[in-house]
């Protein structure tokens, strides 16, 4: 016969049993985006990080400087690297699309086509 403290006992052992089982399950992580996020362009003096949120034409294209970061007048400079970001790629940027300065970066909205 089972006492009230051994159902007690094997009721407690069943819950550290269901908790520790939970510890090896994979967790839900969210995929990267093929072709998004942030490229180096190395090499190159100063350095370029080029943000592309999406290989969809219409995305938004960020471009930052480093050690020296883009200022308003340097807007011709940033669509130049990003023209070579979307030629590296097959891709190409409008020449018609304008950028907008946001401090530290210049962003284009219409991205690589």
């Amino acid at each position: 016969m089972m006492t009230y403290s051994s159902n007690m006992t094997k009721g407690a052992a069943l819950t550290l049993l269901t908790l520790l089982s939970a510890c090896g399950t994979p967790v839900s992580r969210p995929m990267p985006l093929s072709g998004s996020g942030p490229a180096a362009v190395d090499g190159a003096k100063p350095s370029y990080v080029i943000d592309s949120q999406s290989p969809r034409p219409g995305a938004l294209l960020t471009v930052t400087r480093t050690p020296a970061p883009f200022g308003y007048s340097d807007g011709a400079e940033a669509k130049g690297v990003a023209v070579k970001f979307c030629a590296n790629s097959n891709r190409r940027l409008s020449p018609d699309v304008f950028g907008h300065f946001v401090t530290p970066a210049w962003v284009f909205k219409e991205g690589c086509r």
